[in-house]
């Protein structure tokens, strides 16, 4: 009987156990299901929208941008293809050995390579790019070794080229990365990391014409985040071609003859405004920018002396010397001052109270009418013309003709230069002196004018009294020739100053080349005008000499022909010493190439002996 018992017990025991653990497999089973009910209905929708995430990759593909031609069609400004390394974090099953693997193929550090990951914006599918412009060899190896590189990928990209190096490279710019400080402003908002833009010149200033409108392919990927198939995509469109005003012959005789200096050249028709040639020297390449620049390359960049990355045609602010005179005989003839036949006597000196102004030319210049005084820049005569004219009067004439304003081209950093208000007091109270109008007279004190401005006031004379806004884009095309924008040339204003006054001054200007100051921009058969100017950089000289970096700025401007202008130019040379001997050369080699003339033999450099004096 107790046997039977303990055996009815045991029994009992055993199912009490097996109902327990019905009860968990139960309540197991139970939970399981209510999980898979949870995943699958109320999680659904994004863990399948997670899945082709990690399965499905949208690349985007960026557009080509517009070329840049001259006005005869010429290529400026071209696009070529480039291999860009990227690099998934998601993907990377082991960072540290990916890091270490690709650092041995781009000879570079590991812990560099790891930095540029980290500092990627985005999740950890968004790909970081490492390296621009990745050469032949290395492609070569990445593609060999992609197995051990999971994450790691190569993109083709257009990048931008310039096929004239430096040339006009001040005019036209460069395309570059957009910075992070770029991205945090809202003007960037819709811009990625990585992404390129115009950065300066004209391709800043068109950017929304030239950039064109990307595209993107949605790809599948494996394991390795290697790319699978294609699933689907949208070709980036490419961005407008611009025509530009731009002579690209020109251009690069106006660079050869200003090579070696530092300082600017532009030349512009003087009846519409179109810019011909602009040089800014020394220049810089723009394909540099292409691809990354590190910051020893900034920084030797920008910290050049000599400022390759101004455009000093636009924002090289100088004194003007003697090409200001042409602004006071034209204020001394407006106010009925002086006339043609005016006559000073010049003995190299001019006293004002107790100050002694002098003359360029040691002895002076003898007795001159205005004419003769325009040929022989002298001083003498335009310190007594300033002081009849007066200031008030001068600085009319100056703002007519566009100094002392921006000249509207529309490229960012363009300069005001300087002209001085109008008195308002007497001397006594801070007011004008009447010293402060006789330097001003010669260009020299408180004006200032940028080499744009100084060709415009030119022009104007030129064409008997009209201001143009330059421009230098004469036409916005698809690739397929469809007009986007047309330009053309656009009156400022009708200059308040009398025709006859001018005819005076453009006479006064032949006079400069045919036996003035001017001579060495003489050419055979072609009537040129012009003016020379010598402005100081520094007030004392010592022994009659100076340090390279203390001669003065050598300015020449000029336009021919001399009865129908169909070029006006405008040069200055940095420290280059006297205008009729250094500029006006280099404004003969242009003008004798944009008439087509045989270039005149000239001997060399080296055999030349620089005179004591001069303007």
């Amino acid at each position: 009987m107790s046997r039977e018992r303990e055996i009815s017990n045991r029994y009992a025991s055993f199912q009490k156990r097996i109902r327990v653990a019905a009860i968990l497999v139960s309540a197991a089973v139970l939970i399981l299901v209510l999980r898979l009910w949870a995943l699958q209905i109320l999680e659904g929708d994004r863990l399948l929208q997670l899945s082709l995430n990690n399965r499905l990759r949208l690349r985007p593909v960026e557009a080509p941008r517009g070329l840049i031609l001259d006005r005869n069609g010429e290529l400026m400004v071209e696009n070529l293809a480039s291999f860009d390394l990227y690099a998934t974090p998601e993907d990377m099953s082991d960072i540290e050995d990916t890091m270490r693997r690709l650092a041995e193929i781009l000879q570079s550090s590991p812990d560099e390579l790891r930095q540029r990951v980290s500092q990627g914006q985005g999740s950890q599918l968004e790909p970081v790019l490492l390296r621009k412009g990745v050469d032949e060899r290395i492609v070569a190896a990445i593609e060999e070794h992609k197995i051990d590189l999971p994450g790691v990928s190569l993109r083709v990209r257009p990048v931008r080229t310039y096929p004239n190096g430096g040339s006009a490279a001040s005019l036209l710019g460069y395309v570059a990365e957009v910075s992070r400080t770029q991205l945090k402003s809202k003007e960037f908002r819709d811009f990625r990391p990585g992404e390129t833009m115009g950065q300066a010149g004209i391709e800043r200033r068109y950017d929304a014409f030239i950039r064109g409108v990307d595209g993107g392919e949605q790809v599948e990927v494996n394991a390795l985040g290697k790319v699978s198939r294609p699933i689907q995509q949208v070709e980036p469109q490419s961005g407008f071609n611009l025509h530009l005003t731009l002579d690209n012959r020109l251009q690069r005789v106006a660079e050869e003859a200003l090579q070696g200096r530092s300082g600017a050249l532009i030349a512009v028709h003087p009846s519409t405004g179109e810019i011909l040639a602009m040089v800014s020297q020394p220049s810089y390449d723009p394909n540099q920018f292409s691809q990354r620049m590190t910051p020893d390359q900034w920084r030797k960049l920008t910290g050049d002396p000599h400022h390759p990355m101004q455009n000093k045609g636009l924002q090289g602010q100088y004194a003007p010397g003697s090409i200001f005179k042409l602004v006071t005989a034209l204020a001394a003839l407006e106010k009925g001052s002086i006339t043609p036949e005016t006559k000073f006597s010049c003995d190299g000196a001019f006293s004002l109270g107790s100050h002694l102004f002098h003359d360029w030319k040691k002895g002076g210049h003898g007795t001159l009418d205005l004419r003769q005084a325009i040929a022989n820049s002298c001083n003498i005569y335009f310190y007594n013309t300033a002081l009849k004219a007066g200031i008030g009067e001068i600085t009319r004439v100056a703002g007519e003709l566009g100094l002392g304003a921006p000249s509207g081209l529309g490229l960012s950093g363009e300069a005001r230069g300087i002209i001085p208000p109008k008195p308002t007091g007497p001397p006594e109270a801070g007011g004008w002196y009447p010293g402060n109008t006789v330097m001003a007279g010669i260009g020299q004190g408180m004006v200032t004018v940028t080499p744009m401005q100084a060709v415009m006031m030119v022009s104007a004379i030129a064409n008997g009294g009209s201001l143009y806004r330059p421009w230098v884009v004469r036409k916005v095309e698809t690739l397929d020739r469809e007009m986007i924008e047309e330009y053309g040339s656009e009156l400022v204003r009708k200059v308040n100053i009398d025709p006859d006054n001018l005819a005076i001054v453009r006479e006064g200007m032949q006079a400069v080349v045919s036996e003035g100051t001017g001579g060495r921009a003489k050419i055979p058969g072609l009537r040129v005008a012009g003016k020379t100017g010598t402005a100081q950089v520094v007030e004392n000289k010592k022994n009659g000499s100076q340090r390279g970096d203390q001669r003065d700025n050598a300015w020449f401007e000029a336009f021919a022909p001399a009865d129908n202008p169909q070029i006006a130019i405008a040069v200055v040379v940095e420290h280059g010493g006297f205008g009729g001997q250094v500029a006006a050369p280099i404004a003969k080699s242009l003008l004798e190439a944009w008439f087509k003339l045989p270039k005149e033999p000239r001997p060399a450099r080296v055999a030349e002996t620089e005179p004591a004096e001069g303007d």
